[in-house]
């Protein structure tokens, strides 16, 4: 399998159905290929609608136009007068996409989401839930979300046999690259007491998968990927029933993407060396997908910039990822979007792009439920207190400062700095730390990997009313305020000084000022990687010239 390099997610009716005004044209349906021409994608995981109901003309699944003609809504109106249009033109959305994208030398591969958790009879509720109702439902009434007493029950065999013959139809009469298994949509599949003991059950139906994908590609002279996206950390997927070291010991999956659940983008903590190990040995390919909503805790902006992707994808490079798995971009694609997608898929290209690591703060600890939640993108439910709560990300800030005690925070860099020294094309690097409610009164040490900072050398500036640039509201919440009195310290580092791997950031209160008696804490910090690479020159009243 040649191991693609950037992998885009396409639902087909956020970012395209939903979208549609009749009259319906091949140019419009093929949207989802063109948008992506150009860039560094080479492989496009398209949706295969709703959870149970399809937008493709399916001879074994419910079609969006089927048992309801009538919507109250535009938006799923759009989708099935684009389904009946498409019908009438001797196509639909999912042929014009996988052809097309064959005809331009842009793999696709359909995304098919595993749960559903809509109704019997409901405008959602694919065939099976038609004709069978609750005998083929969890039936378990949920405090957090009565909607998973309706989810899929895995453990019952006409589900399984429902979702293959859904997957059989797309590989051989699409005659599609592959089939993603979009496990994140609701990842609920077995009863609450079930979940880890029928993990067999899931190995023996992910089997089922690739042994269909091995037969159409036989049948058909052909390569057929299979690949599952799947929480990032290990112990969340055997919780559910997903062994996923067994799928790719068992050589059933080619691609497994791991999706962070939390709410920031962060460049440091990403821990996936468990997923790129596994893959590696079984020689698979592993992705990471960022945070869905694509945020961070910043004064600048409320989503990650270029330098942070550049970071971001160094450090799942040096956790043995093969790449990036991307979707919810905002769109349609800007500048910002275009550019993201044609540089984190050629990270070698960009080892000596600037880049910033930057930290963010801690979330707090998940119920089992609420992460079900983040990560399908549904509402949280209020807490209880008996709740089971999980490991939050290990995030490090805000650390409090406290009178004669050291506070110390690591930052790990991915860069390749040593090369960059050599050649003599590195620039000086650039440690920014921002303080909540510093006094200037307060007599504080800083050190960067032992070495003390001349705080005389640091330009410090101020802002009385700093506001972040988003606020994620109450069902995402952060462990730091939305707004404060900053202190922002920026350093230009030795060039000797940083080193790949963990840097130990230390800020030692020697002396409180005595007339301020408020708490005072480390909010934020980042490192700049930078390095002498080719910028346009630097005007006298502008920051950069035009071409």
């Amino acid at each position: 399998m040649n191991k693609p390099r950037l992998i885009c997610y396409q639902d087909a009716h956020h970012y395209h159905a939903k979208r549609l005004d009749p009259p319906l044209s091949l140019h419009k349906l093929r949207w989802p290929v063109d948008e992506l021409l150009g860039t560094g994608v080479d492989m496009l995981a398209f949706g295969l609608g709703y959870g149970d109901v399809y937008f493709h003309d399916s001879k074994v699944g419910r079609v969006v136009d089927q048992k309801k003609e009538v919507w109250t809504n535009l938006p799923d109106w759009r989708i099935m007068r684009m389904a009946k249009d498409a019908r009438e033109m001797g196509t639909d959305q999912l042929k014009e996409v996988v052809n097309w994208g064959r005809e331009m030398g842009l793999s696709v591969i359909p995304s098919l989401k595993i749960q559903s958790c809509d109704k019997p009879d409901s405008d959602r509720a694919g065939i099976l839930k038609w004709d069978r109702h609750e005998e083929v439902c969890l039936g378990e009434i949920d405090e957090w979300h009565p909607r998973y007493e309706f989810c899929y029950d895995y453990a019952h065999p006409a589900v399984r046999e429902a979702k293959l013959a859904v997957i059989g139809e797309v590989l051989e009469d699409y005659q599609a690259d592959g089939i993603e298994l979009d496990f994140m949509f609701v990842p609920r599949f077995f009863k609450k007491d079930e979940q880890e003991a029928n993990a067999p059950i899931m190995d023996g139906f992910v089997s089922e998968v690739r042994k269909i994908a091995d037969e159409v590609g036989k049948a058909q002279s052909r390569e057929v990927t299979v690949a599952v996206r799947v929480f990032d950390q290990e112990r969340y997927n055997l919780r559910h029933g997903l062994d996923v070291r067994a799928w790719l010991k068992q050589k059933s999956v080619d691609i497994v993407v791991g999706q962070i659940t939390e709410f920031l983008f962060d460049t440091g903590v990403v821990d996936v060396q468990w997923l790129g190990d596994a893959a590696n040995e079984a020689d698979a390919a592993a992705y990471v997908r960022p945070s869905r909503r694509d945020r961070v805790y910043d004064e600048r902006t409320a989503r990650p910039s270029i330098e942070m992707y550049r970071a971001l994808t160094q450090t799942i490079r040096d956790q043995g990822c093969a790449g990036l798995y991307l979707g919810n971009l905002p769109w349609p694609f800007g500048q910002r979007e275009y550019q993201i997608l044609r540089e984190v898929a050629y990270p070698e290209a960009h080892t000596r792009s600037d880049k910033i690591y930057l930290l963010q703060p801690r979330e707090p600890g998940l119920v089992f439920e609420e992460l079900l939640d983040y990560a399908s993108g549904y509402p949280v439910l209020p807490r209880q207190p008996e709740d089971e709560v999980t490991d939050g990300p290990p995030r490090q800030l805000p650390v409090p400062l406290e009178e004669g005690k050291t506070a110390s925070i690591g930052i790990v860099v991915s860069d390749d700095l040593d090369s960059a020294r050599q050649d003599g094309e590195m620039r000086k690097p650039e440690l920014t730390i921002r303080f909540n409610s510093f006094c200037i009164d307060d007599k504080i040490e800083i050190r960067f990997n032992d070495r003390a900072l001349s705080l005389d050398a640091a330009e410090l500036t101020d802002e009385r009313a700093l506001a972040m640039a988003d606020k994620p509201g109450k069902v995402t919440p952060i462990e730091a305020p939305m707004g404060m009195s900053a202190h922002w310290f920026r350093f230009m580092l030795d060039i000797d000084l940083l080193q790949r791997g963990t840097n130990t950031l230390e800020v030692e209160v020697k002396r409180f000022g005595e007339l301020a008696d408020f708490e005072r804490s480390i909010n934020g910090v980042e490192v700049r990687t930078r390095y002498k690479d080719f910028e346009r020159p630097r005007g006298l009243e502008v920051s950069r010239i035009d071409p």
